[in-house]
């Protein structure tokens, strides 16, 4: 096989080509045992479903660097529309035993002409980095993007919680402490869709994300959610097997809802993700992010006992949403930096 970058194709790699998402899957795969084998693996089907079924208003794209036959590196690329289609993001991977040939600057090139034929001018990708007590992690990522014009703009904090490691008279005292300052409101937990009355107020607090959660600086600008949003986000988890699992808090006076957060879980799997916990800034100091995250803890164990670890990541200077983790015992294992450049297009 050759080691030129000259004899590398850049292809994109469509839903129907098995064999290339198969290779797709194992070079990921690969990457993520030899440079950061405390993550959590990705089951193969989970790349066929995120191009069939990207989140609403975007797409995701996939482009391998391909030497007679064999898959060297890929792109993953995020190309949201509508209020953020000034933004692209790619995971970038070279196969460990083929690195230091041109591969990756082969990708990141195309990936800059993609990015200019699609009107992009924030670019981002995102590199694993340690963190103080944590694994080791390679430092290469960072300095080859830094050598190519992009600086970090984000770090967020990816932290892991082992359900079994709880203490559950300590989980019981922030239960009891918050349920105390959460007077007023009602918790409300289910699996899957949403109830009806429920969906044009999680749009309305979904659209708060952008505004309300630390960026660092990236320009990612707030989205309209609306009824059909949620809808078509719900529609896109059921097509790709996720199980919603979510609790939210609602105001009883005014029936505002105060508070959302939601775990993405799979059947058969040990591995879940917290996805977005976001409070209303008008009911902000009653502990309802603390409340909902335990209430939905204890909803995921009843319904989906075979869950051993939830995984969430928070910007490292989100310090409310780091401390009500914290409490709750997740603990650091790296970080995820977000490095950007800007493009005149």
């Amino acid at each position: 096989m050759s080691e030129s970058p000259a004899a590398v194709e850049i292809r994109r790699v469509h839903l129907e080509d098995k064999d290339a998402l198969k290779q797709v899957h194992e070079l990921f795969e690969l990457v993520r045992a030899t440079e950061t084998p405390e993550l959590p693996p990705v089951p193969e089907d989970r790349y066929a479903g995120a191009l069939e079924h990207p989140p609403p208003n975007s797409e995701y794209r996939c482009y391998t660097a391909v030497d007679d036959g064999t898959v060297l590196g890929q792109t993953w690329v995020y190309l949201p529309h509508d209020e953020n289609a000034h933004y692209a993001e790619i995971e970038l991977a070279v196969h460990p035993d083929h690195r230091r040939r041109g591969l990756g600057t082969a990708l990141l090139d195309h990936f800059l002409r993609l990015s200019r034929d699609e009107h992009r001018s924030e670019l981002v990708i995102r590199v694993r980095a340690a963190v103080e007590g944590g694994p080791s992690r390679p430092e290469t990522g960072a300095r080859f993007l830094e050598k190519h014009g992009f600086t970090k703009a984000l770090t967020e904090i990816d932290r892991s919680l082992r359900i079994d490691a709880i203490d559950p008279e300590a989980e019981q005292r922030l239960w009891d402490a918050s349920i105390a300052a959460a007077e007023g409101y009602e918790i409300v937990s289910w699996i899957g869709r949403s109830p009806e009355e429920y969906v044009e107020g999680l749009g309305r607090i979904d659209s708060q994300i952008f505004a309300e959660v630390p960026l660092g600086e990236l320009d990612l600008r707030p989205r309209t959610v609306d009824a059909d949003f949620v809808r078509t986000r719900e529609d896109r988890a059921e097509a790709k097997g996720d199980i919603l699992v979510r609790t939210i808090a609602v105001h009883q006076a005014g029936g505002d809802l105060a508070a959302n957060t939601l775990i993405y879980a799979h059947e058969g799997e040990e591995h879940a993700g917290q996805a977005i916990t976001i409070v209303d800034p008008a009911h902000r100091g009653h502990r309802l992010g603390l409340l909902t995250k335990l209430a939905n803890l204890r909803q995921l164990r009843e319904h989906h006992g075979h869950v051993t670890t939830i995984w969430t990541g928070n910007a490292d200077n989100n310090a409310n949403m780091v401390a009500i983790n914290d409490q709750m015992g997740f603990r650091p294992v790296d970080a995820l930096l977000s490095y950007q450049r800007k493009l005149d297009v």
